[in-house]
């Protein structure tokens, strides 16, 4: 507890005098623990005037109006003391002076709020008196004026004693270091950000300390970081100041001698398309002190990059097909589609699962057409789904052939619907052709002639894809001269990123590279229902013939008769049997 005394006395002159004199006992706990330190610490002030001439009328009123902490007023600020009778910081008081009576003095007890009421304690409190005479009445002949050389305003300031040495000026030594969980930030990924920041005073008390951490346009704050007990829950809020985000957080009125305190910040960072190549945050401690209020500046440099994690997957409807065909013969002119062969088509899905997305690509497709200037797989038609389009080097449906209505198979809409795991990490190439005995031979755009299609793919977002499906029919005039040799028809599809939409460039180019075959098989023709009924009938006639003279033989050779033993050996047998009985009886 410090107490400290301020005065201030009037000249006195011919017409009037007057003065503010304050005692001053501002009484400052920084601890809670001395019951003598228990609010409301109290002061006394005292307004004094006098009146001093000649015929000097036995009444003169002087209106005094006394303002506490008025400078607080007009800042905007918080009054940090108030009169104890009217818990408000202005009161309007008459000082009666006269012959009689020639000086008077009004008092009044003023008391300091709780230190946790206001935060600035270094500043002045400035107490300000305005005067002025009462309207004379109508029977002075002679009313009273003011002293024209003195002003009818004064002020007085009173401070509060800190513990800040015998001068009660506090010099901190703030000093900050913070850190960050991640240097380099994706874009169109979520991009949490965490700060971790120690701030120390190793000098006096900073009054009104706080952490201003400005935050890049990139970024929104999340919040104090509580989970780890080794972090304090600081009392942090968002905040635009001329036209910066900034947040700012409480660290301490006084932030004591010796304090080291540690919070954690939580952002996300998201809005990174239009960024350059870094985003920053700048941390610096701020306090009010008038000497060495500041910390050094800390600056946390985060890196941006675009990473898009692509797939390149195909399937094939049928997977394999199998020759002959029974009841089917190839025409010499078809003219629909179904007279040329069975129906093969490749689909191919480009699939972003991000988190960046891709600007512009190029995708290139080689179709196995003809082989031997005799058509393989006949392109009919080519459709796309998503932000790609196609142009081929040759036409389609060269020969005009009436197309067929077909609607996908099930197995080929599971197909693109089912896109929920993404690829293993770092894969220039998948392949993704339908398994090949060691023996079947390869047929693709390195050993025959192949149909180009080129394809430019849009703006391609996280978790969108782009789709092409390659409609054809295998030309089986050219197949059925390859009897009883297997075959598997590739196609293949490469893929290239061209541009991100973003300022920042990927450091490489995404290349991808797959391939997708048809088998084709030889195998003995089901021809259960190619056999005539008569040529059925026939043939159990012709057994059952078969049969019969089979039986015939066997009955006429003997197989079917019995042989029994003779009478005249069974007559001996018992005749011998009673001799036998006779001789030993």
């Amino acid at each position: 507890v410090s107490i400290r005394l301020f005065r201030l006395s009037s000249s006195d002159d011919d017409d009037a005098a007057e003065g503010l004199q304050l005692l001053t006992a501002l009484l400052l706990c920084e601890t809670r623990t001395d019951y003598a330190c228990l609010p409301p610490s109290s002061l006394k002030v005292d307004v004094c005037a006098a009146v001093s001439g000649v015929g000097i009328p036995d009444s003169v009123d002087l209106r005094a109006d006394l303002q506490l902490d008025w400078l607080k007023g007009i800042r905007g600020g918080v009054k940090r003391v108030l009169f104890l009778d009217t818990q408000q910081p202005q009161h309007m008081g008459l000082l009666r002076l006269g012959h009689s009576r020639p000086r008077a003095c009004l008092g009044y007890t003023i008391y300091l709020k709780e230190d946790d009421e206001f935060r600035d304690k270094l500043t002045p409190i400035s107490l300000a008196l305005n005067y002025s005479l009462t309207p004379p009445t109508f029977d002075q002949t002679l009313p009273p004026v003011l002293n024209q050389y003195s002003s009818t305003f004064l002020q007085e300031q009173a401070y509060i004693l800190l513990d800040c040495g015998d001068d009660n000026v506090c010099i901190p030594d703030l000093q900050l270091s913070a850190s960050m969980d991640r240097t380099e930030l994706v874009i169109g990924d979520d991009n949490l950000v965490m700060l971790t920041i120690s701030a120390v005073n190793r000098g006096e008390g900073a009054y009104e300390t706080e952490l201003h951490t400005l935050i890049p346009p990139e970024a929104d704050y999340i919040g104090v970081e509580r989970r780890l007990e080794s972090l304090l829950q600081l009392n942090c809020e968002y905040k635009t100041i001329n036209e910066s985000r900034m947040v700012v957080c409480d660290l301490g009125n006084p932030m004591v001698a010796r304090t080291e305190l540690a919070v954690g910040l939580r952002f996300s960072v998201q809005r990174l398309e239009d960024a350059g190549p870094k985003i920053s945050f700048e941390l610096q401690i701020h306090s009010s002190n008038k000497d060495n209020s500041s910390s050094n500046l800390v600056t946390l440099n985060m890196s941006i990059t675009a990473s898009a994690q692509l797939d390149l997957r195909g399937v094939s409807h049928p997977s394999q097909v199998v020759l002959p065909f029974p009841n089917w013969q190839p025409k010499e002119k078809p003219v629909k589609e179904d007279d040329v062969g069975p129906q093969v088509t490749h689909i191919y899905e480009l699939h972003n699962f991000g988190p960046s997305s891709i600007g512009e690509a190029e995708l290139q497709v080689g179709w196995p057409s003809r082989y031997h200037d005799e058509n393989l797989l006949y392109a009919m038609e080519i459709e796309t789904d998503g932000p790609i389009s196609c142009r081929t080097n040759t036409s389609l449906n060269p020969h005009g052939l009436q197309t067929s209505t077909l609607q996908d198979t099930p197995e080929l809409l599971g197909f693109l619907r089912n896109r929920s795991d993404p690829p293993p990490p770092h894969r220039s190439r998948r392949s993704v052709s339908t398994a090949e005995s060691f023996s079947t031979k390869t047929l693709n755009c390195s050993n025959l002639s192949c149909l180009k299609i080129m394809c430019t793919v849009g703006r391609l977002d996280r978790g969108r894809s782009a789709v092409i499906k390659i409609r054809s029919r295998l030309w089986a005039h050219t197949v059925l001269q390859w009897r009883n040799d297997p075959y598997s028809l590739n196609s293949t599809v490469s893929f290239m990123v061209l541009s991100v939409p973003y300022l920042v460039q990927p450091p490489t180019s995404s290349q991808l590279r797959a391939s997708m075959g048809t088998l084709v098989l030889w195998g003995t023709p089901d021809v259960s229902f190619a056999v005539p009924l008569w040529v059925i009938i026939l043939a159990i006639l012709l057994g059952l013939l078969v049969l019969a003279i089979l039986t015939l033989a066997m009955w006429k050779c003997g197989f079917f008769d019995r042989a029994r033993p003779p009478a005249d050996d069974d007559v001996s047998d018992q005749e011998k049997l009673t001799s036998d009985q006779t001789g030993d009886a």
